[in-house]
């Protein structure tokens, strides 16, 4: 790919000095012969072709030289000097191809009024100083090109950076849930032992296939809600053998949404802190309600639990901090969560908007 995008590069910089070169000359050769100083002959044809090769020649060696002497991280100073001798050499290389060899090896039987042939000082200086002025333009222009080209690349640069610091503070994060939901799952299997040994055993089980699923996902940037959905009942399944009718589940998944991509445990540490901090609590227990909706542009998710929402929830909160975070990574403004108390239920609201 690399190679390709600097093949298309080269290419276009060739393209771009004989087509410039060779609409300056033969612009120039036109005005010319229309007023008259010229007379269409072949020897013309071929000193236009050859003053188009001799520019294209003399601009890519003041581009070499601008590139050995790095220019573009030089002062100002030394960028315009050195640039103007450059430009005046080149013109001068130039100026003495067309009107000193030129004419010394070919003549000049396509002028109307040839004269003597020869070229005076005044005549050469002034043709030196016009094309002085094309090369200074010649040279502005490529300048603007490496100037655009280091800040497109100094760009570059920064997003993979940022892109860089970004995937390793995911994993970092993506790291950090295992063993909170480890924990979490821990704790209620052991309430079961001394309860119930043959449900702690049926829970055990269950929760090898739960923390099998949840590393591979745990693994993935994003991943659909079905899959997600697809943890978050076996997690809820086995919190079920611990709470039995205390704990109830209403599932309103909407079927759009869930090829909806989002980042892994993300509901799933939502539903843990449903259960820590909401059934748990609850003398009678509660339902946790999971809905979700998919407008063809946004994604909202809804997780609900009876109980008061903590003031300090949103600061401290581990699992909440981790998927605010993940959310603004990945996803940026598009992407919001908010925990709200709605009447006697606390509502976890993700939106995610995909552009």
């Amino acid at each position: 790919m690399y190679i390709r995008i600097m093949e298309r590069k080269v290419l276009f910089y060739w393209l771009a000095q004989f087509l410039g070169w060779g609409a300056y000359f033969i612009l120039s050769v036109i005005l010319i012969y229309m007023s008259g100083g010229f007379i269409a002959t072949t020897d013309l044809f071929i000193f236009t072709l050859s003053s188009i090769l001799v520019a294209v020649l003399v601009s890519h060696a003041v581009r070499l030289a601008i590139l050995k002497f790095n220019l573009v991280k030089a002062n100002l100073f030394k960028l315009i000097g050195l640039t103007l001798v450059f430009c005046i050499v080149g013109s001068t290389l130039l100026e003495i191809f067309q009107n000193i060899l030129w004419p010394y090896w070919m003549g000049m039987d396509f002028l109307t009024d040839p004269g003597d042939g020869s070229v005076t000082a005044v005549g050469f200086v002034f043709a030196v100083f016009r094309s002085v002025l094309l090369f200074a333009i010649w040279s502005g222009v490529y300048f603007a090109y490496l100037f655009i080209e280091k800040s497109r690349k100094q760009e570059i640069e920064n997003l993979l950076w940022d892109a860089s610091k970004n995937e390793i503070e995911l994993k970092n994060l993506r790291a950090q849930l295992n063993p909170h939901f480890l924990f979490n799952s821990l704790n209620s299997i052991r309430a079961l032992v001394g309860i119930d040994p043959e449900q702690a055993k049926t829970a055990i089980t269950g929760l090898s296939t739960l923390l099998r699923h949840s590393i591979n996902l745990g693994k993935q940037k994003v991943v659909k809600l079905e899959d997600e959905m697809e943890l978050v009942k076996n997690y809820l399944e086995l919190e079920q053998i611990r709470f039995e009718e205390r704990l109830k589940i209403d599932y309103k998944i909407s079927h759009d949404s869930l090829k909806c991509k989002i980042p892994p445990l993300m509901v799933q540490t939502i539903v843990e802190n449903s259960i820590k901090h909401g059934i748990s609590k609850m003398i009678d227990g509660g339902t946790i309600g999971l809905e979700s909706s998919y407008d063809g542009k946004t994604l909202e998710i809804s997780i609900t639990n009876p109980g008061e929402l903590n003031p300090n929830a949103a600061e401290e909160g581990v699992g909440i901090i981790n998927t605010q975070k993940r959310l603004a990574i990945l996803f940026g403004e598009d992407a919001s969560f908010a925990i709200n108390q709605k009447g006697d239920l606390v509502d976890a609201k993700i939106k995610i908007r995909y552009t």
